[in-house]
């Protein structure tokens, strides 16, 4: 049996928020900050150190692309943590290692994987074989909230007495559903944000403090959730939330954008008496006919009194299916730059989103101004990609804006 030193069960530390990632027993926990926050190596100490301590178990480190790993954690993981005599067995092609615990018995396994999606089920199907003592992720802002769930599912190694999925990550975009996630802190999720690094050689902090006043300096130099320039909505956090329990609406609609090969979206929106505003949910769908939604658009009017779903003029063959199937459906103002402008002064004037509202939550902060290629500069028109969801949203707010709506208590 091979033991270890007191100098390799306790590694040093760069800032207290690593030793803080290292000694957090919280079912989740995420590690924040920017370029050289020590973030892969603090997710490789920790691997590491339960890997040493719990034999028989097994330990995921992940990436959302598998081709990612190699030239980054896999390899901090080899160079700076690891000791290579308490290596008991390495599977490069299946990319595992088996480490030897410190008190003897069976030997631990690490696997490094990529989440990428299998061609044909979608999901990433080799990690679904998989009984985890702990996961954590790399980079975690890659991966969406559906891979981080499927993660959780994965935590039932009993040889390990508490589970943990962890994650560590540059900073993106405030709406970032794991920003939301992890904010505020709650005792079950612990967000930490790297504040320094004392390892760090004095030229690369000058480099770091050099980096330029925008959106990536802001980010990677120092450890920032802002949004990217350009940005057309700025939801902030405390507006992602439920609504009031009791709440009383006065007005009730929906928007609709159609989609088949990108997202049909209906956003469902309601204003108070005060003329706040909340967005109660969503149906968010792709590949699905639209006699395979009816039922649901109808089920959603009905249960929540949708007055008038106002829906994308530019098929009025699908708005006339939808009112003979007896949705209230009409033609939406589809005017963008007064539209937007009217979800802008919602926003401001406190309209929350509700936290189930994925699809929307997951558009907003990528929702940008075209790029003018002659001039460098912005035009007064946001992109057509991925915007499914915001237009549904603008058909809604200026609905109600039109105050062509029935009113009910």
């Amino acid at each position: 049996m091979v033991r270890a030193t007191l100098r390799e069960l306790a590694p040093s530390f760069a800032n207290p928020e690593q030793r803080a990632f290292f000694d957090c027993r919280a079912p989740e926990v995420l590690y924040s900050g920017w370029m050289g926050a020590g973030k892969s190596r603090i997710i490789c100490e920790k691997v590491w150190h339960l890997a040493r301590r719990y034999p028989g178990a097994t330990f995921g480190i992940f990436r959302k692309v598998a081709a990612s790993l190699n030239a980054t954690t896999v390899r901090t993981f080899f160079r700076d943590v690891a000791e290579p005599r308490f290596i008991t067995a390495r599977h490069r092609t299946e990319s595992w290692v088996e480490v030897a615990p410190i008190d003897g018995g069976e030997s631990a396994r690490i696997y490094f994987m990529g989440l990428d999606p299998d061609p044909i089920t979608g999901v990433p199907s080799k990690v679904g074989s998989l009984d985890l003592a702990c996961a954590y992720v790399d980079e975690a802002i890659e991966v969406g909230e559906g891979d981080w769930i499927m993660l959780q599912g994965r935590l039932r190694d009993p040889r390990m007495p508490w589970h943990q999925l962890g994650g560590a990550t540059n900073p993106a975009g405030p709406t970032h559903w794991l920003k939301r996630r992890f904010t505020p802190g709650r005792a079950e999720r612990v967000y930490l944000t790297a504040t320094r690094n004392d390892f760090l050689p004095e030229d690369y902090k000058a480099r770091l403090a050099d980096l330029p006043d925008n959106v990536h300096g802001q980010r990677l130099g120092r450890g920032l959730w802002v949004a990217a320039e350009g940005a057309i909505y700025i939801l902030p956090d405390e507006q992602v939330r439920r609504p009031e329990p009791g709440a009383v609406w006065h007005q009730v609609v929906a928007g609709i954008d159609w989609g088949y090969s990108h997202n049909f979206a209906c956003e469902i929106v309601a204003r108070s008496g005060s003329g706040r505003m909340a967005v109660l949910g969503e149906l968010y769908q792709r590949g699905r006919l639209l006699e395979d939604l009816l039922p649901a658009l109808l089920a959603i009017q009905s249960r929540l009194k949708v007055a008038a779903f106002y829906a994308d003029p530019s098929e009025p063959e699908y708005i006339a299916t939808c009112q003979r199937a007896g949705l209230a459906v009409t033609p939406a103002i589809n005017d963008v730059l007064p539209g937007i402008d009217a979800v802008s002064t919602a926003i401001g004037a406190g309209l929350t989103v509700d936290p189930s509202c994925r699809g929307l939550l997951a558009e907003l902060p990528n929702y940008h101004w075209a790029p003018e290629r002659a001039t460098g500069g912005l035009r007064d028109q946001p992109t057509k990609l991925d915007d499914d969801a915001c237009d549904a949203l603008r058909y809604a707010v200026m609905g109600l804006s039109s105050g062509g709506v029935a009113l009910y208590v």
